[in-house]
Order: C-alpha cells, then structure tokens, then sequence
C-alpha cells in the first residue's frame, strides 16, 4: 500500500530544508560561531520558531550534513564486493570518501563540519563516533583481513580501524587548511598506500624479506 505524502509533510519538509541550505550557506559566508538562529531563519524566510520545530540547535544542521555523508558511505559500500584483497578494499575506500568530500561535500562545507565540532561544545562529536557506519564498516573490513592473514594480528580491528579514520581525518583537515591547494583525491590515496597501508597489512613474504640475492654463476 502506497502511503501518500500530504501537502502540509510537504511544505514541512520544504522549511526544513531551506533552513538547513540557509544555514550551510551561512556558515560558509560568515563562519559558524558568527551565526545565530535568527540569522538563519531570516536567510530562510520563516520565522526564528520555526527553527525550533526541526532542529534543538544550530550544531543539528551539522549533524545532518553528516547523516548524508554516512549515507553515502553505507550506499557505496556495496561496490566492496568488487574487490578480492583487503588491500584493494582499503584503497577504494580511500578514494570513494576523498572523491566524494572532494566533489560533494567541498572545502566550504567541510570547514563548518570541523569548525563545529570544534567549537560547539553541545555539537554532538561525530566525526570521531565510533558507532557511525564508516567505522563500523573499516572495522569489518579489517577484521576480515585478520581472518585472511592479510592485515596484521598484533593489534585490535577496532583498534586498526581508529587508526585508518584518524589518518583519513589528518587529510581532510590538512586540505581545508590549505583551502584546496591540491588535489584531495589524489595526495588522500597515496597517502593512504604509502603510509597507513603499510602499517595496517601484512606483507607478502617476498616483500618482507626483500629480494632473494642471485645465485652465482
């Protein structure tokens, strides 16, 4: 049974989102702690009430910024299946989440989602939850490396796991201080092959102990 959207979920839904673009496009303009709720129900065209109804704060509006990133992350995970080592994985992980800050989320907006968290003391702290799916998910992917013998044992997955974000959250943070000064895409992957894979895996044997020395002739 098809279940119908009336006009008032309509409209409700139209106010919400042009206080959460109103905000967004605020913070960007002004910087975060510079906006107050007036601000942005003004930018909206509704009044400061109407705020109240959708969100507790102005750190909520972050909060839904990053719903949508971890939504994307959750929708993107099925491309996982792809890929036969977790080594791939890894690497295709990294350059799915610096394409898509890099292309979606933009330097812009992730300034106010730092800003925020930094700054808020309320802001609830989610880019380090470890109960957000990406985590979950590159926990998952490490435990399966450990039962394959391909990421190494001596340390936790969920340890391992807050490693490889804390990394990934150094390269978006580098990027947005450097207002976009190279390619996120592009430097978020090597680093992640040239540094934090290499903490992470395990390596061949033929790697590990380098080249056999050629038999004399």
């Amino acid at each position: 049974m098809t279940v119908r959207t009336t006009k008032r979920q309509l409209q409700a839904q139209a106010t919400k989102q042009a206080l959460f673009e109103s905000a967004i496009a605020l913070f960007k303009e002004k910087g975060y702690d510079a906006v107050t709720v007036e601000d942005i129900a003004r930018r909206a065209g509704t009044a400061k009430g109407s705020f109240y109804t959708y969100f507790r704060t102005k750190s909520d509006i972050v909060l839904e910024e990053f719903k949508a990133i971890d939504q994307f992350y959750e929708d993107w995970s099925r491309n996982l299946r792809r890929y036969a080592s977790t080594r791939d994985k890894l690497v295709a992980l990294t350059r799915a989440q610096m394409r898509y800050v890099r292309d979606t989320v933009g330097v812009s907006t992730l300034k106010v989602l730092y800003a925020a968290n930094l700054l808020e003391p309320t802001t609830e702290k989610i880019l380090i939850d470890k109960s957000r799916f990406l985590h979950k998910l590159v926990c998952e992917l490490l435990q399966e490396g450990q039962a394959l013998q391909q990421v190494r044992t001596d340390v936790s997955a969920e340890r391992l796991a807050l490693i490889y974000n804390r990394a990934c959250r150094s390269v978006f943070l580098d990027w947005a201080i450097s207002n976009d000064a190279y390619d996120l895409l592009k430097d978020g992957v090597e680093f992640c092959e040239v540094l934090v894979l290499p903490a992470l895996l395990v390596e061949p044997p033929a790697q590990r102990h380098g080249p056999r020395p050629a038999r004399p002739s």
